[in-house]
C-alpha cells in the first residue's frame, strides 16, 4: 500500500521530527492526501484564504490520486504507463485546481513609493522604530555593502521577521541618477508577501505610512508596483515531464539540476531576464537546498529521503519600464499569469526516440523543441493530435484577482 509522510525538510531525529515521522498519508485516502497538501500550502504561501483550501475531496479526486502515486512517481525515468497516468493526474489539476491545492499567490512584490523629501531625510533615524513585537532590524547602511546589489538607491534598511523573512527599504537617491530619472520614486519597498502572516503585513505598512504624515493613504495608493511575482506549485507533478511552453515568447534559456544522478532540468526560463518572463522550476530541489526550514514537505519514505516532487510555475511582471504601469490600488488588474502558457500530454514522450526523450528531460520540452529540435514539423503533427490539456483560466484567474485584492487591502488598509 503506497504512503506518504508529512515532515519538516530538517531530518535530524527532533522531537518535532519525531512527530512529523508518525504523520502518514495514505494516497488511498484523499483526506490525509489533502491535509498535507493543506500543511505545505499554508506554509508556502501564509496569506492562503482557509477557505480556498480543499477539505472533502471527490470520489474522482480519490481515485486520481491512488492512480498516479500508487508506483511512487518522482524525477526518475517513468514509463509508458506512468506517462499515461500523469497526463490524467495533471490535467486533473489544470482543470480543477482547488481540488488539488494548486492555488496561486503572489511571491514577490517591488514598490517604489513618491515620498516627500522632508520623510527621506529622516528615514535613517525612522528605520529603528519598526515594531518589535513581529520585526527586527536586522541590517541597515548604504547598499554598497550588499551583495551584487545593482539598486540606484544609496541606503538601506532590512527587518526580518520570526522566520528570517525580509523585508527592504530603500532610500537616498544619488544626484546623478536623480538628473537622469527626474521621475525616480524616492523610496522603494521589496518583500516576498507570502512569507508574512497578515497581522505581519498589517504591522510593517501600518508602521510605515505612520511616517508619511496625513498624505500617507493617498501616497500608499498611487505607489508604483515595480514588480510582481505570481507561483503555483504542481505537488506530484515531476519537472522533466511537465511539458509547458509560452508561445508569445522568442528566448528560452535552461539550467540544469545539479543535484541529480543524471542530467536533469532544474529550472526553465521563458522570455528575456531584464523583462515580463516565466519560469518553471523544481521547487523540492529548491527547498532543500535553500530552505525555508520551515515549509512541510511530503514523502514516500522519511529513512530514505524519497520525497514528492514539485513543480512551480512562476510569472515575473516587470512593470518599471512597462506602457501599461499599475499602482498599488490597481494590484488586482494584474495580467493573468497563466496567459499565453500552454501545457502538452506528457504521452507525447511516448513517441519520442529515447536521444529525443532523454533532451526533453535535459533540458526541457520548451527548449528543446524551438532551439534543439530540428525536425519541428514532424512533431507539430504529435502536437495538434494530442493538443493541448485544458486549463482552467476562470477559475485560476479568480483565484489570482483574489490574492491580489487580499494583499491590497491588507496594505492599504493597515
Amino acid at each position: 500500500m503506497c504512503s506518504i509522510e508529512i515532515m519538516n525538510r530538517d531530518l535530524t531525529m527532533s522531537k518535532s521530527n519525531k512527530a512529523a515521522l508518525s504523520s502518514v498519508i495514505s494516497v488511498h485516502s484523499g483526506k490525509t492526501y489533502i491535509a498535507g497538501v493543506n500543511a505545505y500550502t499554508q506554509a508556502t504561501n501564509q496569506l492562503c484564504d482557509h477557505a480556498d483550501l480543499p477539505n472533502h475531496p471527490s470520489k474522482a479526486v480519490k481515485t486520481q490520486l491512488k492512480a498516479w502515486f500508487k508506483d511512487k512517481p518522482s524525477n526518475e525515468l517513468l514509463n509508458h504507463f506512468q506517462l499515461l497516468e500523469l497526463g490524467r493526474y495533471l490535467s486533473a489539476i489544470l482543470m480543477n485546481p482547488l481540488e488539488y491545492g494548486a492555488i496561486p499567490f503572489v511571491d514577490m512584490l517591488y514598490l517604489t513609493i513618491d515620498v516627500p523629501e522632508s520623510v527621506v531625510s529622516t528615514l535613517s533615524m525612522a528605520m529603528k522604530s519598526v515594531p518589535t513585537e513581529h520585526f527586527k532590524l536586522y541590517k541597515t547602511g548604504t547598499t554598497k555593502v550588499l551583495k551584487n546589489c545593482k539598486e540606484v538607491y544609496q541606503r538601506f534598511a532590512m527587518f526580518e521577521n520570526q522566520m528570517s523573512s525580509k523585508i527592504i527599504v530603500y532610500w537616498g537617491i544619488h544626484p546623478k541618477v536623480r538628473e537622469e530619472r527626474p521621475k525616480q520614486r524616492l523610496v522603494k519597498i521589496s518583500l516576498n508577501p507570502a512569507r508574512h502572516s497578515p497581522a505581519e503585513i498589517t504591522a510593517f505598512f501600518e508602521w510605515f505610512k505612520s511616517l508619511l504624515g496625513d498624505d500617507a493613504q493617498h501616497i500608499m495608493e498611487v505607489a508604483n508596483v515595480t514588480r510582481l511575482d505570481i507561483a503555483m506549485d504542481l505537488i506530484g507533478v515531476p519537472l522533466p515531464y511537465l511539458l509547458v511552453d509560452r508561445t508569445n515568447v522568442k528566448l528560452r534559456s535552461y539550467y540544469l539540476n545539479e543535484k541529480a544522478k543524471k542530467s536533469r532540468l532544474g529550472m526553465g526560463r521563458f522570455g528575456s531576464p531584464k523583462s515580463n518572463k516565466s519560469y518553471v522550476y523544481d521547487k523540492l530541489r529548491k527547498y532543500l537546498d535553500l530552505g525555508p526550514n520551515n515549509v512541510v514537505l511530503l514523502v514516500y519514505d522519511a529513512e530514505k529521503k524519497c520525497y514528492v516532487p514539485i513543480s512551480r510555475l512562476e510569472r515575473v511582471f516587470k512593470f518599471a519600464d512597462s506602457k501599461n504601469p499599475i499602482s498599488l490600488a490597481q494590484l488586482e488588474k494584474a495580467p493573468y499569469f497563466l496567459k499565453s502558457t500552454v501545457f502538452y500530454n506528457p504521452m507525447i514522450l511516448m513517441f519520442l526516440s529515447a536521444t529525443q526523450r532523454d533532451r526533453v528531460e535535459k533540458y526541457g520540452f520548451s527548449y528543446w523543441y524551438h532551439m534543439i529540435n530540428r525536425k519541428r514539423w514532424k512533431l507539430s503533427r504529435l502536437l495538434l493530435e494530442y493538443r493541448t490539456l485544458e486549463v482552467n483560466d476562470k477559475q485560476l484567474k479568480l483565484l489570482q484577482v483574489a490574492a491580489l485584492t487580499r494583499l491590497k487591502k491588507l496594505i492599504l488598509d493597515a
